[in-house]
């Protein structure tokens, strides 16, 4: 059972890429880019700060964010975390569950998304995206720092 769930999980996390900014996106059948918080920087910032994620603010719908640039914030009781961008284009839609509920990030990072992106260049900024191989490498290389 277990080496089935755990295939499973692998299987789902190959869908999403990742900015080294700990940024994940996923893009969807209708190809727009959801995009959130990855399992990394949660599991750093609940290790440096001793507590999780107790709040978040995007950008709000309509608003225009650049890749690479920040779409919103986390923040925890000492600390204010950048989100940044996986891609350029425009704010479709804002996970309001995550606004009013934003510890929920501290427990699935990778399947709560914050905000919902149309894309203005998906085609040539996804290819700029690190794949969850390389995303993991350049974290290991980090060593537990954000």
């Amino acid at each position: 059972m277990r080496r089935i769930i755990v295939k499973a999980q692998r299987l789902k996390r190959s869908s999403i890429l990742y900015t080294p900014n700990h940024t994940w996106a996923r893009i969807t059948e209708d190809k727009t880019v959801k995009a959130g918080i990855s399992r990394y920087a949660v599991d750093c910032i609940k290790r440096n700060e001793r507590m999780g994620i107790g709040f978040c603010r995007t950008e709000p719908v309509g608003a225009e964010v650049d890749r690479m640039e920040p779409f919103g914030i986390v923040e925890t009781f000492r600390s204010v975390i950048d989100l940044f961008s996986p891609v350029s284009g425009r704010i479709k839609s804002v996970n309001s569950r995550v606004i009013k509920e934003p510890y929920i990030l501290n427990e699935n990072p990778e399947e709560t998304w914050i905000v919902e992106i149309e894309p203005s260049n998906l085609e040539e900024e996804a290819r700029l995206l690190l794949t969850p191989d390389l995303y993991d490498k350049i974290c290991k290389e980090r060593d537990g720092r954000l």
